[in-house]
Order: structure tokens, then C-alpha cells, then sequence
């Protein structure tokens, strides 16, 4: 599955959030036994989704060259520090280890 496939479900438990009691869970045990990954559809991805729209609302192309690792470390930030970061991933190119040591470093809070 790509990044936009994990947009798409974050979309989904966004907008059916109220209408539906425990969506993530939902979600996450019928993904896991449609596609038989428990992993990438665990509650945690799934929230991981949700937020992924939350941060993300209109899907760009150039979101499909960060790979979702990325997008996880990404999404453990705050919106802005998640929105410094993205950039240079854009512009550097996708490394996840490398992203991992500027968040370590607090570039962000260094600028």
C-alpha cells in the first residue's frame, strides 16, 4: 500500500468519527483481516492515519516521496515542527535515519 491508501483511511476515521463508536478499532480489525497485516493496520497506524489527514487535509503528489516511516516520526511532532521537517525531506530527499537525527538535534528550535 502506498501513502495515499493510508491518507485515504485516515479520511475515512475522520469523517465517520462521530457517527460510528470505536471507528480505529473497527477499522483496524477489519483492514487486518481483509489485507492479513496486522502491523501496518494496528490502532496505532490507524490513529497514525487519522493523523496523517489531520496534518495533511489535501493529498499532494510529492507526499508520495516520503516513505510512512518518515511520516511516523513526522507525526510524532507538533504540527509545526512536523510541517519544518517535511520540508527538508522534500527538499533532501527521503532518509529516515537521517530525519531522526535532526529531530534529535532540535534544528527546529534552533532556526
Amino acid at each position: 500500500m502506498d501513502i495515499f491508501s493510508y491518507w485515504k483511511i485516515g479520511q475515512f476515521v475522520q469523517n465517520k468519527k462521530d457517527v460510528c463508536r470505536n471507528i480505529h478499532l473497527s477499522c483496524s480489525s477489519f483492514l487486518s483481516y481483509y489485507y492479513g497485516n496486522s502491523f501496518f493496520f494496528s490502532l496505532y497506524h490507524i490513529r497514525m492515519m487519522e493523523k496523517l489527514y489531520f496534518y495533511f487535509p489535501i493529498f499532494l503528489d510529492c507526499m508520495r516521496k516520503i516513505h510512512w516511516n518518515s511520516y511516523l516520526q513526522l507525526l510524532s511532532l507538533c504540527k509545526k515542527e512536523c510541517y519544518f521537517y517535511y520540508q527538508i525531506l522534500l527538499f533532501c530527499g527521503d532518509d529516515s535515519f537521517e530525519l531522526e537525527k535532526l529531530i534529535q538535534s532540535k534544528l527546529y528550535f534552533r532556526i
